[in-house]
């Protein structure tokens, strides 16, 4: 078998997050895809290979253009021919297209690929509606969906299930309601010099433990909102991203992982799931960290900058832990000592303020913790460029509905 190629992310492109009724999200992709061309000193003719985040819930957000967002931003862009594909991971399909696009390049299939998602999400609970009530083949409406008619049967809305984890875990560990609040106020320091974020404020503890609760104990400041968000990411090959960029950061490696069966972690589509022994919570999310450390030939010591799903503070605690190969209530304890501060931390967490500060923009996500990884390690991020001064090696972890999950590692290559 043909040798795999090393790839290098050569150009970026982001939007910035909050709420944008006034475009669609054709064109937010279309303008990070411009910012990333940019960025890489390339043209829309030099890539060979693209990969696009596309909708679960396509009725009330864009219809079959959102479905095949590829497709539409082609057309935008100008249709050239080349091979693309649109991909559905829910929450994790930024690392996941931007897997494909790796692929791609890493494979001689391409010389240079891009990967891109664009996302408006709605507020609240994702329902699947139709404008007209009756189904049709692209879509079903919410009487026929099995899923959500379970979730409004058992009241298991994401910040539900995230309460119920949430509270095994003060019983287990003895997390407080400090803690928690604190890792909304730590990342929240990281979001004020990110122009890319929806929220640019530091929330205070008292702020934070005076909003309601959304779903005890969990707090309206200590959950993410949903937003409007776009980011392109380009690859190429190693010796051909040192020609167009002076700071090219090599993907070391990127993976995609699913759940293995008995996995005790309460989902919205495995309430019922029995556990088995030896099968550990949040597995997609553990064999996806697995796989990229042995491919990498690193470990957690080795990474110098991190980017997590903090979509919830339960989820900051749990992903600091399971990326960093922590036992469960260690996180707390970093987290207290200023140690994984976003900005003067020995090893800086959500340096842009994580989801939290952003909201999340579903199918972009992933590829927006990416775009502030690179940022970081060029030494790019202005005002908001981390204190240390040693970042070789950067993990991005996202996570999405139903168990899938990505994950990556970024090294420099100069």
């Amino acid at each position: 078998m043909k040798a795999m190629r090393e790839v290098a992310i050569v150009g970026i492109g982001q939007h910035p997050w909050g709420q944008f009724p006034e475009k669609n999200m054709q064109e937010m992709g279309v303008e990070c895809t411009v910012d990333a061309l940019k960025d890489a000193n390339m043209s829309w003719r030099d890539i060979q290979s693209a990969a696009y985040g596309a909708y679960m819930w396509i009725a009330d957000r864009g219809g079959v253009p959102s479905l095949l967002m590829g497709t539409s931003i082609a057309r935008m862009m100008g249709e050239t021919g080349i091979p693309m594909v649109n991909c559905v991971n829910a929450c994790a399909s930024g690392q996941a297209i931007l897997r494909e696009a790796v692929l791609a390049v890493a494979s001689g299939h391409a010389d240079t690929a891009i990967a891109v998602a664009a996302d408006k999400s709605a507020g609240g609970f994702f329902r699947p509606q139709l404008r007209d009530p009756s189904p049709s083949k692209f879509d079903r409406g919410a009487e026929n969906d099995t899923d959500y008619i379970r979730f409004c049967m058992t009241g298991e809305t994401n910040p539900a299930y995230w309460a119920m984890e949430l509270r095994r875990r003060m019983y287990d560990v003895g997390t407080t309601d400090e803690v928690l609040a604190m890792a909304k106020h730590i990342t929240s320091q990281g979001a004020v010099n990110n122009p890319y974020a929806r929220y640019r404020k530091v929330f205070t503890i008292e702020e934070i433990k005076a909003s309601k609760y959304i779903a005890d104990p969990l707090r309206l400041f200590e959950i993410c909102a949903t937003s409007d968000g776009a980011a392109a990411v380009i690859v190429t090959t190693l010796d051909n991203a040192k020609k167009h960029n002076k700071k090219p950061l090599l993907v070391k490696a990127i993976t995609i992982g699913t759940p293995t069966f008995g996995d005790p972690t309460i989902r919205l589509t495995f309430c019922s799931a029995y556990p088995r022994p030896g099968v550990l919570d949040l597995s997609e999310s553990r064999n996806a960290i697995n796989v990229i450390y042995k491919i990498s030939g690193l470990q957690p010591a080795d990474i110098d900058i991190i980017e997590l799903p903090d979509n919830s503070s339960w989820h900051y605690l749990v992903y600091l832990e399971c990326i960093l190969g922590l036992k469960a209530g260690e996180a707390d304890k970093m987290l207290m000592s200023g140690k994984v501060h976003p900005i003067t931390g020995e090893l800086p967490v959500c340096s842009g303020g994580g989801v939290a500060a952003q909201g999340e923009a579903v199918v972009a996500q992933g590829l927006s913790q990416v775009c502030q990884l690179v940022r970081q390690m060029r030494g790019e991020a202005g005002d908001g460029q981390v204190k240390k001064t040693k970042l070789v090696n950067g993990l991005a972890q996202t996570y999405g509905y139903a168990g899938n999950n990505a994950a990556c590692i970024l090294s420099k290559a100069w």
